[in-house]
């Protein structure tokens, strides 16, 4: 703990501060884990989980201590990282994340870019000479701000930005150059001026409050609460707010935001699994609303920066003895570990990821035993496609199995159908943790963007739902319940099958085969027969 401040702690600061998960949330004691291990982290600090207890507590009211613990948090920044917050020459720029005790991925807010303001920018560009990077990330802090704080709809921001590709002839936000950037955040300022009927915060401490309430106020989100309804987690007291010193994947050529699973998290194969975006901050990955680079495209690009992360990754899971789901950026080709914690996984991943770790010695058979309480292993089944039908289309598979259903294209339509016993299949635009309850409705989510690291296609494989991405053959019509896949009309109700195994989609049911992992179950029975004997 920081003298004189108990609800503090920092991490990559230098001499290490204790971090209970309990008090400061999973990521941050993961983080100050690794950081003592030296595995490159940003510096940050943690407001402690007791803060958001009496947030709620206190009818919405911030606790009176916040501006002090905030002071000495980003003083302790500011001594680490030679910048200085809200300084117009050098300025230190922070990120604001949600930090629970229990795994909620996706679900409460994140606040990237805070502390930027049209006058520290000309510090960000004289320190980075890179007046596109910085424009970039000071549009991006508009939207974030604007949509998350203010509850700005989506649209008010991606109607600006669309426009501005058109007129320049652009597929990729990521081509803009820095006199469109600059205009573009033109345009979102009078957007939330317009909006909101006063300007866009300058003060950078304004900006901090208020993104450190927004991250409080998540932890009763509506989504928040489904989560934790679903996955019945009762006993959470709240969330911790992790502030960290931002690390900049849209600086350059040789920058990026990532997400890695150290085995994959649907067929539990030992091999790493890597979604990319380059010019990317962390959130564009995560978030389901864009298409990433391909693995092989990453460590082509930046072969060293891959096989750090690859060693590091290893060492991780050999630590924490579980695969992991890591979160990291690339500045400038130095790799950055923004999040590390045990990944989520379909059943069959869980039973093969537990036994393969035993016989890898890395854990030990009364381990599996427990990795899988929550896991009935007995009714973990393997589908495959057996048909000579021609696939309509093909995506991303981001949770493996096969299932057949009905198209519903919104989670209220996809509840109703469910309750009338029928198998569903929800279609959307991109896998958002807004659609959770209409997840845990379907057999399988099948969407037109995003990523099969995207939080919701994370939250989908815990399920065992079956899950296929960034079907780019996908368009969808919600105003007139329909699509169309590879030009084929479908309204809403018609059925297709889902093939999570290799991403292929269907017209109609097809023909499938059902089998069990018998091996695998017979191998954690018997251990359980040993446990037993020798208790």
């Amino acid at each position: 703990m920081v003298r004189g401040y108990p609800r503090l702690v920092t991490f990559g600061c230098g001499l290490p501060d204790i971090v209970p998960a309990e008090e400061f949330g999973n990521k941050a004691a993961n983080l100050a884990t690794i950081a003592a291990l030296g595995v490159r982290v940003p510096p940050g600090f943690c407001l402690g989980v007791t803060l958001c207890e009496e947030y709620f507590g206190s009818g919405r009211t911030l606790p009176p201590d916040l501006p002090d613990l905030l002071t000495a948090g980003i003083s302790r920044l500011e001594k680490t990282t030679g910048l200085a917050f809200g300084s117009t020459r050098r300025p230190l720029i922070v990120s604001v994340r949600s930090g629970a005790p229990v795994s909620m991925p996706g679900v409460m807010e994140t606040l990237l870019n805070i502390g930027l303001s049209r006058d520290s920018i000309r510090g960000l560009v004289s320190m980075s000479g890179n007046p596109k990077f910085a424009w970039d990330s000071y549009r991006r802090l508009i939207q974030n701000f604007g949509e998350v704080i203010f509850g700005h709809p989506h649209a008010l921001y991606r109607t600006a930005l669309h426009a501005m590709m058109e007129r320049e002839g652009l597929s990729d936000e990521v081509e803009l150059d820095a006199l469109s950037l600059r205009e573009l955040a033109s345009e979102y300022e009078r957007g939330f001026s317009l909006t909101e009927g006063q300007k866009f915060p300058a003060q950078a401490s304004d900006q901090l409050q208020m993104a450190v309430e927004a991250v409080i106020r998540s932890w009763e989100s509506s989504r928040a609460e489904a989560f934790r309804r679903l996955n019945l987690i009762r006993e959470a007291r709240g969330t911790a707010v992790t502030i960290q010193a931002m690390v900049f994947g849209n600086i350059g050529t040789r920058s990026g935001a990532g997400v890695a699973f150290t085995r994959n998290p649907w067929q539990g194969d030992n091999r790493i699994l890597v979604d990319f975006k380059f010019g990317a901050q962390g959130e564009d990955v995560v978030s389901g609303d864009k298409s990433v680079s391909t693995q092989d495209e990453f460590r082509e690009v930046l072969p060293d920066v891959f096989q750090e992360l690859t060693d590091t990754a290893k060492r991780l899971e050999v630590f924490f003895r579980d695969m992991q789901d890591l979160e990291f950026t690339v500045q400038d080709g130095e790799l950055f570990i923004l999040q590390t914690r045990s990944g989520k996984r379909s059943p069959y991943a869980a039973l093969k990821i537990a036994t393969d770790l035993c016989q890898e010695g890395i854990i030990s058979p009364q381990d599996v035993v427990w990795m899988l309480r929550e896991v009935d292993i007995d009714a973990i089944t393997i589908e495959g496609v057996r048909t000579k039908d021609h696939p309509i289309a093909v995506g991303i598979p981001a949770s493996g199995g096969v299932a057949a259903g009905m198209i519903a294209f919104s989670t209220p339509r996809a509840e109703e159908m469910a309750s009338e016993g029928r198998d569903i299949i929800l279609v959307r635009e991109t896998p958002s943790p807004d659609d959770i309850p209409g997840i845990t409705a379907a057999r399988a989510l099948l969407t037109a963007r995003g990523a099969r690291t995207a939080h919701a296609a994370v939250v989908a494989r815990q399920m065992g739902k079956i899950c296929v991405v960034g079907c780019e053959g996908l368009s969808i019509d919600e105003s007139r319940r329909r699509c169309l896949i590879s030009g084929q009309e479908f309204p809403e109700g018609s059925i297709i099958t889902v093939d999570g195994n290799s991403g292929r989609i269907f017209r109609g049911e097809v023909e499938y085969t059902t089998g069990q992992p018998s091996q695998l179950i017979d191998l954690v029975r018997e251990w359980e027969r040993g446990l037993q004997m020798q208790g």
